[in-house]
């Protein structure tokens, strides 16, 4: 699913960069919305990297904190990652 809405995000301009942490996000000059400098560095290497935005989304993988809500005792079924596969609330995983 992560794969099909990445490919579609692409599609309309959204700019992925995979294998890259963020080391720095600067405001440049205000507006709505601002201008954001991002300064990132490669995973597996020394290589940096610089551009502007005006908008940027950081998405990092977790599991859900849902271990201990007790969500089975008001009927919701949890696969063995701890989320729901109930067709109304299908995560992103």
């Amino acid at each position: 699913m992560a794969e099909f809405v990445g490919e579609d995000l692409t599609q309309h301009g959204v700019k992925f960069l995979r294998g890259w942490i963020p080391t720095s996000v600067e405001k440049i000059a205000d507006g709505s919305p601002p201008r954001l400098r991002v300064k990132a560095k490669q995973t597996d290497g020394n290589e940096e990297w610089e551009e502007e935005f005006n908008t940027i989304v950081f998405a990092i993988g977790r599991d859900p904190c849902t271990r201990d809500l007790k969500l089975e005792n008001g009927g919701v079924q949890l696969n063995e990652k701890y989320c729901t596969f109930h067709p109304l609330f299908l995560p992103i995983t």
